[in-house]
């Protein structure tokens, strides 16, 4: 686990504690920030896999109107 502040973990329970019907720890605060953290990371990752893929498919799309069209003349 990463080396989190004292202050950011304290903040973290405050956020997320009235989630919890438990009483949450500091070491729950750095698990809840590593999944938040491994969450974000997996979205960022799909989001630009996604625009990658969207930008490949307009390629494509150019390159077949762009041959229809020469075909056309």
């Amino acid at each position: 686990m990463n080396n989190y502040s004292k202050e950011f973990l304290i903040k973290t329970i405050q956020i997320w504690q009235p989630f919890s019907p438990t009483p949450l720890s500091l070491n729950d605060a750095g698990e809840i920030t590593e999944n938040m953290t491994a969450l974000f990371n997996f979205l960022i990752t799909k989001e630009k896999e996604s625009q990658e893929k969207s930008v490949i498919h307009n390629n494509i799309s150019l390159k077949i109107k762009t041959s229809k069209e020469v075909k056309k003349i």
